[in-house]
C-alpha cells in the first residue's frame, strides 16, 4: 500500500509556564490570549491525536494510519500493546519555569500500576535566553535527604543539578530523571508516548504535588557522561527510538528507506519525495 510524507495538525497545549515563542520561530497561529506550552507534533495519546494536515488521507488519525498502512508506513516498527503509536514528538515553550517532576521507568510503571506507563524524553535545545535546565539529583543526595527537602523550593532546588544551555545542544532524560525546563528555553522533545508526570515542586504556583509517586520514580545515580549510542549524527540510541542530528546540504539527498522515521524540521526548508506521488514541501517547524 503506498505511502507518502505525512504531515500532521499541530495540538497545543496552554500552560501556566508556557508563552508565544513558536509564532515568533515558526511564524505558527497560535490560540490567541493564551500560554502555549507545548505543541503535540505527532502523538497518538487518548489526551491528543495527531490528525493528518493534507493530501488524500487529511483528516486521517495517526492510529488510524498506521493500522491501516500497517508495514508500509511502519517497517519494523511495532505498535504499542494497546495499539497506539510508540512515540510522541512535541516543541515545548518555557516563558517560565516548569515544575520540577519526574516520569516512571518501567519497574515503577508497574509498581505504581495503570495508568502510569514509561516515560523516557530528550530535548534539542532551539533557543535558550540566558537559559538552564534543572536534570538529575547531585551525587550523593540519598531519598532521605531529599524527601526532608520537599516543601522548601530552594532546599530542594538546590539537591538537583542546574545546567546552563545554548541553543543546538542534547539533553537525554531517561525515565527516573528528576528535571525541569527553566524559562527561556525552546526545545523539540522525543519521547515515548506517556503523559504520566509526578511533580516534586511548583515553586508555589499550587498545582498538586505526588510526594510519594514521584520517590517510588527518582533515580537517586548520577546521570551517564554522555547519551549511550551517541556518536557521530547519532545523538541518542535507546529502547524505545532512536535521535538524529542531519545537517541536509543544498541539491538532492536519498533518505534510507524500510524505516518509519519521523522529522523535525529546525531550519531551512525543502521538499521530500518517495518518487510517486508529489513532493511535499517542508520548512521550520513541520514534522
Amino acid at each position: 500500500m503506498e505511502v507518502q510524507p505525512y504531515k500532521f495538525e499541530p495540538i497545543y497545549k496552554e500552560k501556566i509556564w508556557g508563552g508565544r515563542s513558536l509564532e515568533r520561530l515558526f511564524g505558527r497561529r497560535l490560540p490567541p490570549g493564551v500560554k502555549i506550552g507545548e505543541s503535540w507534533e505527532l502523538a497518538d495519546l487518548e489526551a491528543g491525536e495527531s490528525v493528518v494536515a493534507e493530501g488524500p488521507e487529511s483528516g486521517k488519525t495517526l492510529g488510524a494510519l498506521a493500522k491501516e498502512k500497517g508495514r508500509d508506513l511502519l517497517g519494523p516498527v511495532r505498535l504499542l500493546e494497546n495499539g497506539r503509536f510508540p512515540l510522541l514528538l512535541k516543541f515545548l515553550d518555557a516563558n517560565d519555569i516548569l515544575s520540577l517532576q519526574v516520569h516512571p521507568d518501567e519497574r515503577a510503571a508497574r509498581e505504581l500500576g495503570p495508568p502510569a506507563a514509561v516515560k523516557t524524553e530528550c530535548w534539542y535545545v532551539l533557543e535558550s535566553r540566558d537559559g538552564y535546565i534543572l536534570k538529575g539529583v547531585k551525587a550523593g543526595v540519598t531519598a532521605e535527604q531529599f524527601r526532608r527537602a520537599l516543601g522548601d523550593d530552594r532546599a530542594v532546588a538546590e539537591l538537583v543539578e542546574r545546567v546552563e544551555v545554548r541553543a543546538g545542544e542534547f539533553h537525554y532524560l531517561p525515565a527516573g530523571t528528576v528535571h525541569a525546563l527553566g524559562p527561556g528555553v525552546v526545545v523539540a522533545e522525543i519521547q515515548t508516548p506517556s503523559d504520566t508526570t509526578y511533580r516534586v515542586s511548583d515553586w508555589g504556583r499550587g498545582r498538586e504535588i505526588h510526594v510519594e509517586q514521584a520517590l517510588r520514580c527518582i533515580r537517586f545515580q548520577p546521570l551517564p557522561p554522555s547519551p549511550p549510542g551517541a556518536g557521530g549524527e547519532t545523538l541518542v540510541k535507546t529502547p524505545y527510538f532512536r535521535v538524529r542530528r542531519l545537517h541536509m546540504p543544498k541539491g538532492q539527498t536519498a533518505l534510507a528507506g524500510g524505516r518509519c522515521a519521523a522529522w523535525m524540521v529546525l531550519a531551512g526548508s525543502g521538499r521530500v519525495g518517495t518518487g510517486g506521488a508529489e513532493d511535499t514541501p517542508v520548512g521550520a517547524g513541520d514534522t
